[in-house]
């Protein structure tokens, strides 16, 4: 009913649900490329609670998402930016121009790539079909993500993700100020570890003992925890929710709202089936898959890449292996820069802002709506 309104020029409206302070993943780094460019834009944010808000600093104005109010913004608004599912379900007027950062190049199948005959995945996706901008870091990502989505391929741009971008940043300063703010001594190595999702109700199993891992490595190294999007608690075997930051050895990284500045600062990754194996991978520094439970997560999600040949990093499978992999970890990580070749050919340390030059050159040309 909203879509009487003329649409607002200067309006944008950002819908991050994804990250926890509804402003972090690729959302940030575009939004300060277009309030650079451009000050006279309005800019409104979505989130999920309004009592949640105090940290989205660049909002000119918080709105509630599938609010009356809100709808009537994301009707009117000339740009609509989101790291993943869009508003109104992807329904768009002529003249608004959509933009997908996404979230992450996927590793498990995703939608329409598990499951082609799935309504729900079917319906998911269909808030896609009028975007008019997808993210993208590399040709491989480009073909998984048109069959998973069932994306238009002329929506495809080729200009790595832009929340990457600062990963590009060699500003020792920021790394040792962060280092302080996270309470991390300046004179250990950083192992982040950070796994991807599973079927835990916002609750993440931790899959070995803190106190051998302590015992091991202490000397030289810390350990900083991220569950998935830093969302998921710690539990143990029987699901109880455990404390496990002790402020010495263990660290908290999940209540950081940005993830790439903690690879930054991370001298190791441990990961497994996530998307932070592609991105932690534009600083060439040393990653360790930790694959516990490869057989049944394959069988559950289905992978797009056979993971005996799928990268150069060592893949471990228990605790001693893994303890292991950190303390001889190799100097140099043969076939590394294939990797980044093959996976990574459109990162650049430049999404932002071609991601903005994409924007405004599509913005002269009258744009086809859904209505």
């Amino acid at each position: 009913m909203f879509d009487i309104f003329k649409i607002e020029e200067n309006w944008v409206v950002f819908n991050d649900l994804f990250s926890k302070n509804y402003n972090g993943d690729s959302i940030r780094p575009v939004a300060q490329e277009l309030r650079a460019r451009r000050p006279d834009l309005k800019f409104f944010f979505c989130c999920k609670r309004k009592n949640k808000v105090k940290h989205i600093d660049m909002a000119d104005e918080v709105l509630v998402e599938k609010s009356l109010y809100a709808n009537y913004i994301t009707s009117k608004a000339k740009y609509i930016i989101s790291p993943m599912g869009m508003p109104r379900h992807g329904e768009k007027r002529k003249g608004q121009i959509l933009v997908e950062t996404w979230h992450g190049s996927p590793i498990k199948k995703i939608y329409l790539s598990r499951d082609k005959k799935s309504r729900k995945f079917q319906r998911y996706v269909k808030q896609f079909a009028n975007v008019d901008l997808f993210c993208n870091q590399g040709d491989i990502h480009a073909k998984n993500l048109i069959e998973a989505l069932n994306l238009n391929e002329k929506s495809i741009i080729n200009c790595g993700l832009p929340r990457n971008d600062i990963l590009f940043n060699k500003n020792d300063k920021f790394k040792m100020q962060l280092k302080e703010k996270l309470g991390l001594p300046p004179d250990k190595k950083v192992i982040l570890y950070c796994p991807t999702w599973r079927r835990y109700d916002h609750k993440a199993v931790l899959p070995f003992s803190l106190d051998n891992l302590r015992k091991e490595l202490k000397d030289e190294h810390v350990l900083l925890m991220r569950s998935h999007v830093g969302k998921h608690a710690w539990v143990d075997e029987k699901n109880n929710k455990i404390d496990i930051y002790d402020g010495k050895f263990v660290f908290n990284g999940g209540e950081y709202p940005d993830i790439t500045h903690l690879y930054l600062i991370s001298d190791i990754l441990i990961s497994d089936y996530s998307s932070a194996i592609f991105d932690f991978a534009i600083t060439r520094k040393p990653q360790i898959l930790f694959i516990y439970d490869y057989e049944q997560y394959k069988e559950e999600f289905n992978l797009y890449y056979d993971y005996n040949s799928f990268s150069p990093f060592p893949k471990v499978k228990n605790e001693a292996e893994l303890i292991n992999a950190i303390k001889n970890y190799p100097d140099i990580q043969n076939n590394y820069e294939d990797f980044v070749s093959e996976f990574l050919q459109y990162e650049n340390g430049s999404a932002a802002k071609n991601l903005v030059d994409k924007m405004f050159a599509i913005d002269k040309f009258v744009l086809k709506g859904s209505f």
